[in-house]
């Protein structure tokens, strides 16, 4: 979605431009002038949108790294799964990752049919880098539910940009995730996109934004 945003933006941006040299700068007699013009900014627009997206896919991850704010609260007691899921959720927002897969894990021992578990305690490890113990995780929540859009866009992301990349698996994850719910609401077209053209360049500046909108404008 914000990269339909982005190009909906650069794209009236440079129609702007372009009004402006025709009316403004009375550039009618050479419609080309203006028209190169506003292409070179479009372009720099798109290059600059490139290099922010890259960057940030590179950045490091700190959530982990210092306590954070919430608004939520741990549960009173600590007796079911579900205590120690809740323990587990609370630990996370406030960025005790640790203390979080200590709770998920007991969450775990306790019942370990609960694939909400699972995937809570892999985008944990996720934030922690360990894409490994992740990756596992997110194996056994999608063995106990094969349709669980959470564990399947973690999954997609972890072979798509992290852990034992494999396009053809992350691709797989993000179709099945349209074929469930469709593109409504989430991030998962963006994501394919990357996955199918692997990773950010000059040609793909402008592929990736437009298969963007394709793909929600299909569904």
């Amino acid at each position: 979605m914000k990269l339909i945003v982005i190009l909906i933006f650069i794209v009236g941006a440079c129609a702007a431009l372009y009004l402006f040299f025709i009316h403004v700068i009375n550039f009618k007699k050479v419609y080309w002038k203006a028209f190169i013009i506003c292409c070179l900014f479009g372009l720099t627009l798109l290059t600059l949108t490139g290099i922010a997206i890259y960057r940030g896919s590179r950045a490091p991850d700190t959530w982990c790294d210092h306590l954070q704010n919430s608004t939520t609260y741990p549960p009173m007691t600590l007796v079911t799964a579900r205590d120690y899921f809740e323990k587990g959720n609370y630990d996370y927002d406030t960025g005790r990752c640790k203390e979080a897969i200590a709770d998920f894990t007991k969450s775990i021992e306790l019942n370990s049919k609960y694939p909400q578990t699972f995937n809570n305690r892999a985008y944990t490890y996720m934030r922690m880098r360990d894409y490994k113990n992740a990756l596992a995780d997110l194996n056994k929540a999608l063995t106990l539910d094969p349709n669980y859009i959470n564990a399947l866009m973690n999954r997609g992301d972890i072979y798509n940009y992290y852990f034992e990349v494999d396009k053809a698996k992350a691709i797989a994850d993000y179709q099945k995730i349209i074929s469930i719910a469709g593109t409504s609401g989430t991030t998962v077209c963006g994501h394919l996109a990357m996955a199918k053209h692997n990773e950010w360049n000059l040609a793909n500046l402008f592929i990736i934004p437009f298969e963007t909108l394709n793909c929600n404008s299909s569904k």
